[in-house]
């Protein structure tokens, strides 16, 4: 099933979406701000995008596709991380640093694999050392 969104007819369509909601924890505890993204391993058509979101102060994330917090599309994912640390750089001012060096970011080398089914997804914690 495909979806249309906005006005424009002459927009790509976009997949269907169903809702996938997770965690993030890092030693046994939900961190906030850390990055998750659902990295699609199928065609996902001519609307090139990767689902993602942003933790809350418990690690607890809801993915967005189009919109915030609409889902994902069924299929199989890789899954990525970051956590970004603001940092004070006099000469570049401000910036954000992966406090995990980039050592989760690469979907090619993700140890993470998910599928997504129809219906609500309610993953299991991603455990982050």
């Amino acid at each position: 099933m495909l979806t249309n969104f906005g006005c424009d007819s002459k927009a790509p369509p976009t997949p269907a979406t169903t809702p996938v909601k997770g965690q993030i924890l890092v030693q046994g505890k939900g961190v906030a701000g850390a990055r998750v993204v659902f990295h699609p391993q199928f065609d996902v058509g001519a609307v090139k995008f990767a689902p993602g979101a942003t933790t809350d102060k418990e690690g607890r994330f809801q993915l967005g596709s189009a919109g915030p917090s609409d889902g994902a599309p069924v299929g199989e994912y890789a899954v990525t991380f970051t956590w970004p640390e603001p940092t004070k750089n006099p000469d570049e001012g401000d910036l954000q640093v992966d406090r995990w060096r980039n050592k989760y970011n690469d979907p090619a080398k993700s140890k993470w694999k998910i599928t997504i089914k129809e219906g609500d997804n309610q993953l299991e914690p991603f455990k982050i050392d």
